[in-house]
């Protein structure tokens, strides 16, 4: 699907894609939430990755395959370094799956990642190189605020169109609020052991 499609095309598939940790367990739970832009959820695969990894774009991938679907026509990640500085690999997954991708962050980026990797992480540079390759965000202005987002496969002007589709009565889009509260029930309720 062209860029452009996501703009005039009536029923847009976006899989959503949230996850919920904690330093003492392994493994993050992923959760990926298929909404339609009239906020119909049409399917959901769970996953997780490994908490101060590297393989969260992979999970991404896996869970995405898990769901056979066809009609998917974007991923919207809730953030770009997920699971304790697992660095999300933008690159990787527009490519593996041919789909636009986009990670969302949702409040200003408070501290030095670049510091915290060098300072926790033998594999440093890899992050490094990762955090690099992700790019400047862009700064999209919301009526419900302020977003900064990362993507391949799309432009300004249609992640600003897709995002407000897809908010409803906050600053995230509805895709990624339900899967990261799906994700939060369930390493709560102790479901997070893959």
């Amino acid at each position: 699907m062209r860029d452009s499609s996501l703009i005039s095309k009536r029923a847009v598939r976006v899989l959503g894609v949230a996850e919920s940790f904690t330093l003492s367990r392994p493994r993050s739970v992923m959760v990926g939430v298929v909404m339609r832009s009239d906020w119909v959820i049409d399917g959901a695969a769970l996953g997780s990755a490994t908490v101060g990894g590297l393989d969260a774009s992979q999970s991404i991938i896996d869970l995405y395959n898990r769901l056979g679907r066809s009609d998917v026509h974007l991923v919207m990640i809730d953030g770009c370094i997920v699971s304790w500085y697992n660095v999300i690999d933008l690159d990787a997954i527009h490519e593996s799956l041919g789909v636009p991708v986009m990670c969302l962050s949702f409040e200003d980026i408070k501290g030095d990642a670049a510091t915290a990797i060098s300072k926790l992480f033998q594999d440093a540079p890899m992050r490094l190189r990762l955090l690099h390759e992700l790019g400047r965000p862009m700064i999209i202005p919301t009526p419900h605020g302020t977003l900064w987002a990362r993507s391949r496969g799309l432009s300004y002007g249609t992640i600003k169109v897709v995002i407000h589709r897809f908010q409803r009565e906050g600053k995230k889009p509805e895709p990624i609020r339900v899967s990261k509260l799906l994700a939060s029930a369930l390493l709560r309720n102790g479901m997070h052991d893959q």
